[in-house]
Parts: C-alpha cells; structure tokens; sequence
C-alpha cells in the first residue's frame, strides 16, 4: 500500500477541511488549518498532511509541537476516511507521523483523545503508546474528566509521563468551535 502525504497548504485547504470534516462531523478545522499555514506563535512546529492513496485523498494526519515542550511531537488531525478504514491505512498513516517526527529530531510523540474513539485507542496502545489519565486545575470539568494522553519514546529511553503539565486545552476547544 503506498501512500502519498501533501502538506496542506493555501492551495488545498478546502479539500484539507473536507476531508476533516467528514471525518469529525462535530468539528471544524478550518482554524487549525489556517493556523498551521501561518505559523501559530503558540507552536514550534504545525504541519498538516492530507493522505492519498494513488490519487484518492483518503485521509488527514499532522503534527506539531509546543513551544514549552520543544521535545515532543503530537499527533494531530489524524483520522481516514469511513469507505478506508480497517484496510490498515491508519498504521501506516500512524507510522509516517512517527517517522516524520523522529527525522525531525523529537524525541517522544504524543496524542491527546478521549474514549470517543476506541478504535484510535486500540492503535495507539498497539502501536506501542503508554496511557495515562489528563487533569489539571487550569483545564475545564470536562477537559478533566475526559482526556487521555498516550505517549511514546523515539529514542531508546524510557517515555517520559506527561504528569498532567498544562496543555491549554479548554482554550484550544473553545477556539476549535468558536465559543
């Protein structure tokens, strides 16, 4: 199976954001996107792909880095399409987000998710990632009461826990749908 990664850019955002939203139908990406094309001052790093197989665009995958947390990479935007999914496109797309961010020089990668999507889950613990429980006193009840964070090392050290340092979510969701 070979796959094709563009990065999203001003060109492509429209399809980029079709895409996402068909995979997440409650969100809407397009300020993700637009941040990532201009440099959110917030990141180190955001860089967004959509995923072709042949010519089809099948899926969304990115990443990006925190500033206060030059270290780690995080997954974001990762999702495939309903008509190619469990054909294993999402390891391999999970795979080029681990490489990517190895040759990039990061030394963990990180995702944040909640139980919604328990087939993300089950590939993140296959994949390796160790799971830990978010909750911090700057976050919203509902930010505190649903968050998961895997994490997993790219070198040969043990994976650092997060320990719940602030990742500014009840901000981060409350820009994703306009609030």
């Amino acid at each position: 199976m070979n796959l094709k990664y563009i990065e999203v850019d001003k060109d492509n955002l429209e399809l980029a954001v079709k895409i996402q939203n068909a995979i997440f139908p409650d969100e809407d990406g397009r300020q993700n996107y637009i941040e990532g094309i201009t440099h959110d001052p917030y990141r180190k790093e955001m860089v967004n792909y959509i995923v072709y197989k042949d010519e089809i665009p099948i899926g969304v995958v990115g990443l990006y880095s925190y500033n206060e947390y030059p270290d780690d990479s995080w997954l974001s935007w990762f999702g495939v399409l309903k008509d190619y999914r469990e054909k294993g496109y999402a390891s391999l797309i999970f795979d080029f987000f681990e490489n990517t961010s190895r040759e990039k020089g990061y030394t963990s990668i990180r995702v944040y998710t909640d139980e919604t999507f328990a087939n993300a889950l089950l590939l993140y613990e296959k994949k390796g990632m160790t799971k830990e429980y978010y909750s911090n006193e700057l976050e919203s009840d509902f930010i505190n009461n649903t968050t998961i964070i895997y994490s997993k090392s790219l070198t040969n050290a043990k994976v650092e826990e997060w320990n719940n340092k602030f990742l500014g979510l009840t901000a981060q969701s409350e820009k994703e749908i306009g609030s």
